[in-house]
C-alpha cells in the first residue's frame, strides 16, 4: 500500500512513527482478533493450550496466539472463518480486532464499577466491559440509532445482563448522570488510520482536514465525559488513528483546561507499546500509548489513562435522583406472569424491574424516565396479551444448569434451527431452552412433535 502525499505529510511530524515500515505492515493480511466470553467460560483458565483444546471438541482447528494485554484475546487467521461459526453466533466470542481490546484492560474494571461506554456501537469495548463486572452495570451509549441496534443485539447475542443501552448524544447525558460514573470509556468517532489495511472505505475518505475536524468533535464529547466522571473516577480515551490532533493535542486540551484531571503511566515496554508524543516538554504526554501494526499483533490504536484527582473530597456526589424507582416499574401483575412461568423451570431470581411497552427487562438499577432506551438490563421477553414469551437475551443470560427443560441439538439442527426452521422432536407440550455443547441456543416452544422456532428473525442466518 502506498499512502498519497498529504497523508505522509500529516504523519511525519510523529517522531516514532517509521514510516516505511507503517507502509509495509498495510501489504500484509491483518490478523483476526477473537475475545471469549468469560461470562460463558466461567473459571477456565484462558491460554493457548486451553483454548485451541476447547475448540477442538467444536471441530474448529488452528492457531491461536494469546494477545499480552487482554488474557481472554487471541489472534489467529482468516482462513478459520470464525464469524460463521455456530460458536460465534451462540455467544461463546466475539471478533475483535487486536489492538481495539487494549483500552479497556487498561480501564482497571472492578466488580462493583458503574461504567460508561460513551461512544459504544458496534459493541467490542462494551461486551469486553460488561463481561468483567460482576456486581455493577455498564451504560453503553450510542448517539446514531442504526448503529445503537447493532449494539444492542451485539450485548444481548452474547448473554450480558448487566447493561443499560442508550442513544444519545453526549451533551444529552451529561447534567443527568453528573458526578455518576467511577470508569468512563470514550473510544472516539476518528479518522481511522488504523483501520486503513481492513478498510479501502476509510483510506477514500480520508482528507488532510479529516483529523482537525475529528479533533473538534472528540474535545467536546470529552467535556461531556469529564463531567460525568465521579471524584477520582478513571477515564480512558482512545482511537483508532496516529494523528497527533486527534490524539496528544486531545489530552493536551484536557491537561491543559482541567487542572484535576492527570494522565497515568502505562507500562510501555511490557507490551510493544511507543510512548506517546511529548508535545510541551512536560514529559506528561509520553504515558499515551501508541499502538504501531508493525510493534505488535494488531492494526494500530492509540489511549490514554486519565483521573479526576479530589484531593480533598470536597465534591459530595448524590446518586439517588439516577437510582430511584421509575414510571417504567413493571407493574406487580406483569411480574408475577413471568415469575409463574419461569419458577416452573428454574430457581433463579431477579430483581430491578421495569417495563418498557410490553416488554419486560430485570436489572435495571437505575431511573430511565425520559432517557431513549434501548436495552433496559436483561430483556427476559415480551407479553403478548397475557402470554409471557421468553427472549433470546434471557437464554443467553442463564447456563444450561439454570433450566429445567432442556433438549441438546446436534450441529446440523443448530444449524437449521439458526436458519428459522422448526425442528422434530419427542419432548411433550411445553417451553425448552435449546443448548448446543451445553451453552444456550436460545428458547423453543414444542407443540405437537415440533419446537416452534422463536430465534429472532434479523438474526436467522445460513452457516
Amino acid at each position: 500500500m502506498k499512502f498519497s502525499s498529504d497523508y505522509i505529510e500529516s504523519i511525519k511530524k510523529i517522531s516514532n512513527l517509521d514510516i516505511e515500515k507503517l507502509e509495509k505492515s498495510f501489504d500484509k493480511e491483518p490478523p483476526v482478533g477473537v475475545r471469549f466470553n468469560q461470562k460463558k467460560l466461567k473459571n477456565f483458565d484462558f491460554n493457548q493450550e486451553n483454548i485451541e483444546n476447547l475448540l477442538k471438541k467444536y471441530d474448529i482447528f488452528g492457531n491461536f496466539i494469546q494477545i499480552p494485554w487482554c488474557e481472554q484475546g487471541f489472534s489467529t487467521t482468516k482462513d478459520l472463518e470464525l464469524g460463521k461459526s455456530v460458536l460465534h453466533e451462540i455467544g461463546l466470542f466475539y471478533l475483535q480486532e487486536p489492538s481495539a481490546m487494549s483500552p479497556v484492560e487498561f480501564l482497571n474494571i472492578e466488580d462493583d464499577d458503574v461504567v460508561l461506554d460513551l461512544c459504544a456501537a458496534p459493541g467490542g469495548k462494551s461486551t469486553q466491559i460488561a463481561s468483567k463486572l460482576k456486581n455493577g452495570f455498564l451504560v453503553s451509549n450510542e448517539i446514531v440509532p442504526q448503529r445503537a441496534k447493532i449494539l444492542c443485539e451485539n450485548v444481548q447475542r452474547l448473554g450480558l445482563d448487566n447493561v443499560i443501552v442508550l442513544n444519545h448524544s453526549p451533551k444529552e447525558l451529561e447534567e443527568r448522570f453528573e458526578n455518576f460514573f467511577d470508569k468512563i470509556l470514550v473510544d472516539a468517532p476518528c479518522s481511522g488510520e488504523g483501520m486503513f489495511r481492513k478498510n479501502n472505505d476509510a483510506i477514500a475518505e480520508w482528507t488532510k482536514d479529516t483529523p482537525k475536524s475529528c479533533a473538534t468533535r472528540q474535545k467536546e464529547i470529552l467535556k461531556s465525559a469529564i463531567k460525568m466522571l465521579k471524584p477520582n473516577g478513571t477515564l480512558v480515551y482512545s482511537t483508532c488513528t496516529f494523528s497527533l490532533e486527534e490524539n496528544e493535542e486531545v489530552i493536551k486540551f484536557v491537561l491543559d483546561e482541567y487542572p484535576d484531571m492527570r494522565i497515568l503511566p502505562v507500562e510501555h515496554k511490557k507490551y510493544c507499546f511507543e510512548n506517546g508524543i511529548d508535545l510541551d516538554n512536560t514529559n506528561r504526554l509520553t504515558n499515551c500509548a501508541r499502538l504501531y501494526p508493525y510493534n505488535l499483533n494488531g492494526e494500530g490504536h492509540f489511549f490514554a489513562v486519565l483521573k479526576k484527582i479530589d484531593e480533598n473530597e470536597t465534591i459530595l456526589v448524590d446518586k439517588n435522583s439516577n437510582f430511584k424507582k421509575n414510571k417504567f416499574q413493571a407493574n406487580k401483575q406483569k411480574v408475577k406472569i413471568f415469575e409463574d412461568w419461569f419458577c416452573k423451570y428454574s430457581n433463579k431470581k431477579f430483581d430491578n424491574f421495569c417495563l418498557i411497552g410490553d416488554y419486560l427487562y430485570a436489572n435495571c438499577p437505575i431511573d430511565i424516565d425520559k432517557l431513549k432506551v434501548v436495552n433496559a438490563g436483561l430483556l427476559l421477553g415480551e407479553f403478548k396479551k397475557d402470554n409471557f414469551v421468553p427472549s433470546l437475551h434471557l437464554a443467553r443470560s442463564l447456563s444450561t444448569d439454570d433450566f429445567s427443560n432442556k433438549i441438546e441439538l446436534t450441529f446440523e439442527q443448530t444449524k437449521k434451527y439458526l436458519q428459522g426452521l422448526e425442528i422434530e422432536t419427542n419432548f411433550k407440550n411445553d417451553w425448552v431452552m435449546l443448548t448446543y455443547k451445553n451453552f444456550p441456543i436460545c428458547f423453543g416452544k414444542v407443540v405437537n412433535g415440533k419446537i416452534k422456532n422463536h430465534y429472532p428473525k434479523q438474526l436467522r442466518k445460513s452457516l
